[in-house]
C-alpha cells in the first residue's frame, strides 16, 4: 500500500554515552545466522496436545515445564541487563493453554509427518485444538512408544502455510524429553516456516553438540548468539548493553571505534548527516558482538563504494548498514558496514520515485522485501524543493508489508496510529528536509504485536531524557535517525523495543 509530538528546536550537542558494563568476548562456534524474510513467532501461545496413554505424573511435569519454558521466553527471572537468547530473533513472549488430551487407548506406532497432522486436523474438529493461526503453535506430545518416521528419538516442527505452524516430540524423544521439546519450541518460534516460508536459520541446531543450561526450571538447549558470530550460549541470556555517540567527528568515531572493536562491541546502527557550514557529524550506537567480524567504508563516493561492494559480494561479504549523505555542494557520500552472509538482494541507488517504485512492484511478486529504505535530498534546478533520489536494498522474504512515501508528519501519524490497531509496527523509519522547508516522512510495517515507543523532531535533550528514562525500563533503541533543519536545527527521531532486537542479515 502506497501513501502520497510536536518538532523541538535547540543547539547540536556532541556527546559519547556508556550504558550498560563492557563484557568479555565469548569463544565463537559458528558463523552467525541469517534471516530469510519470513515470519517470526513474536508473541505466541503453545497449545499442547498429549496424545495416548499419559499419567497423569508425567503430563504434568511436562506442562509444569512448558509453562516454565514460556515464562523464560517472556523474560520472567533474567538477570539485570540481560535478556532471553531467543529475543534476538524477535521472539518476545510465549504463553501456554490449558492441556488436552486425545485417544488415551491409541496403539503406540511410528507416525508419519501426515499422521501427526491427521491427528491435529481431527482435534480442531472436535473443538479440542484451535484453528492455526500466525500466533498460535500447536505441540503433540505422543506418549510413551510412539515413535517418528525418519526421525529416531527426535521431535520436529513444521509449517502448513505462513501461518499454520506445529511440533511435535514423543515422550520417548531424547536425550531427554525436556531438551527436544525447548529445542522444537525455540526453533518453531524464531523459523516457524519451512521452505519458503523460512524466516531465520535454525537458531538451535549449531549448538547441538554444545552442553545443556540448567536453570531454576530445569534444562534448555543453548542458542547461537546470533551477536557474537553464532557463539553458543552457556547461560541462555545475552546483553542489553550499548554504546552510543552523538555528533561525533569521523575521526571521534573512528577513535571511539578502534577502543570498542577488541571488547567486542560492533556497529548496529551508523548515520551521518551535515550541520550549517558543511560539516558531516555521525550517531553511532554499537553492541556487544564478540568475535563478529565487520568492514565499514566513511565518506566515500557512490564510485568507490559501489567498486567495493563488488570485491566484498564475491568474498561472501553482505550490506548490514547502508547511510548515504549529501555534502552542501550537492555530492552524495556513502556510508557502509558489511558483514558475513550468502543471501542474494536487490538494490536501487539514486534513483527516482517512479524507478524506485517500478522496481517495488517488480520484486514484489517475486518475493523480495524491503530490507533497507533511504531518501535523501539533491539540487534540482527544476525545482525549489530540491530532488528526492531513494537508496533501497531488497532480501529474499514473503512477508505482508505497507509503506508511506514522502508525507507529512501529520499524515504519517495518522496513519501509524491507525495501523497500530490493526498490529503492524514499524520496521523502518526516515525523515528528510526538501529545500524549502517541509519535512518529509518514509515508514514501512510490518504485522507485529510488541509494544514501542517513538520520539519524532525532538531536540537532543528530549531524545536523551528519554533514553534515560526508557533504559531503566528496558526499553533499547531499535531506529535512532537525524535530520537537519533548513535553519540548521538538528532533530532526532527515534523508535524503542523491549530488549535488543538485532538487525538480520
Amino acid at each position: 500500500m502506497t501513501r502520497a509530538k510536536k518538532i523541538f528546536r535547540w543547539l547540536a550537542v556532541t556527546s559519547f554515552c556508556i550504558l550498560g558494563a563492557l563484557t568479555g568476548v565469548p569463544l565463537a562456534c559458528a558463523q552467525a545466522l541469517q534471516y530469510h524474510g519470513g515470519p517470526v513467532l513474536e508473541t505466541f501461545e503453545i497449545y499442547p496436545l498429549y496424545y495416548g496413554d499419559w499419567s497423569e505424573p508425567d503430563l504434568n511435569t511436562q506442562q509444569e515445564y512448558l509453562v516454565n519454558l514460556a515464562a523464560y521466553i517472556s523474560g520472567k527471572d533474567a538477570p539485570a541487563g540481560s535478556q532471553p537468547m531467543i529475543r534476538q530473533y524477535g521472539v518476545n513472549q510465549a504463553t501456554v493453554a490449558a492441556a488436552a488430551t486425545a485417544s488415551p487407548k491409541a496403539t503406540p506406532i511410528t507416525l508419519t509427518q501426515t499422521d501427526v497432522l491427521n491427528i491435529i486436523t481431527k482435534n480442531q474438529a472436535a473443538g479440542i485444538l484451535p484453528a492455526f493461526g500466525p500466533n498460535t503453535l500447536i505441540a503433540v506430545f505422543p506418549a510413551h512408544g510412539f515413535t517418528l518416521a525418519g526421525c529416531t528419538g527426535c521431535g520436529y516442527h513444521t509449517s502448513q502455510s505462513i501461518s499454520a505452524f506445529w511440533a511435535v516430540v514423543p515422550a520417548d524423544a531424547g536425550p531427554t524429553m525436556q531438551l527436544v521439546t525447548g529445542h522444537e519450541i525455540f526453533e518453531s518460534a524464531a523459523d516457524p516456516g519451512i521452505g519458503s516460508f523460512q524466516a531465520w536459520d535454525e537458531p538451535v541446531d549449531p549448538c547441538d553438540s554444545a552442553s545443556a543450561i540448567t536453570l531454576s526450571f530445569g534444562q534448555i538447549p543453548p542458542v547461537a548468539d546470533n551477536t557474537n558470530a553464532g557463539a553458543c550460549s552457556t547461560t541462555g541470556y545475552t546483553s542489553l548493553a550499548e554504546v552510543q555517540i552523538y555528533g561525533s567527528t569521523l575521526a571521534n568515531l573512528k577513535t571511539q571505534y578502534n577502543s570498542l572493536w577488541p571488547d567486542g562491541w560492533r556497529l548496529y546502527i551508523l548515520q551521518a548527516y551535515v550541520v550549517s557550514g558543511g560539516q558531516v557529524l555521525y550517531n553511532a550506537v554499537w553492541r556487544p558482538a564478540g568475535n563478529t567480524p565487520e568492514i565499514q567504508v566513511y565518506g566515500w563516493t557512490y564510485a568507490n563504494y559501489k567498486a567495493e561492494y563488488d570485491t566484498l559480494w564475491k568474498q561472501g561479504w553482505r550490506i548490514y548498514i547502508l547511510d548515504a549523505y549529501v555534502l552542501e555542494n550537492g555530492e552524495v557520500r556513502y556510508n557502509a558496514v558489511w558483514r558475513q552472509g550468502n543471501l542474494a538482494e536487490h538494490q536501487d541507488y539514486g534513483v527516482n520515485y517512479s524507478q524506485y517504485r517500478s522496481d517495488y512492484n517488480g520484486y514484489w511478486p517475486e518475493n523480495w522485501r524491503l530490507y533497507i529504505l533511504e531518501s535523501y535530498v539533491v539540487p534540482d534546478s527544476s525545482s525549489s524543493a530540491g530532488d528526492v533520489e531513494y537508496n533501497a536494498v531488497w532480501r529474499p522474504g514473503d512477508l505482508a508489508e505497507i509503506q508511506d512515501y514522502g508525507v507529512s508528519y501529520d499524515d504519517y501519524r495518522s496513519y501509524y496510529n491507525t495501523l497500530w490497531t490493526e498490529n503492524w509496527r514499524l520496521f523502518s523509519l526516515q525523515s528528510y528536509v526538501l529545500f524549502n522547508g517541509s519535512v518529509q516522512y518514509n515508514a514501512v510495517w510490518r504485522a507485529g504485536t510488541h509494544g514501542e515507543i517513538q520520539d519524532y523532531g525532538v531536540s537532543y535533550a528530549q531524545y536523551r531524557s528519554d533514553y534515560n528514562t526508557y533504559w531503566t525500563e528496558g526499553w533499547r533503541l531499535y531506529i535512532l535517525q537525524t535530520y537537519v533543519t533548513t535553519g540548521g536545527t538538528v532533530c532526532y527521531n527515534a523508535v524503542w523495543r523491549q530488549g535488543t532486537v538485532d538487525r538480520p542479515l
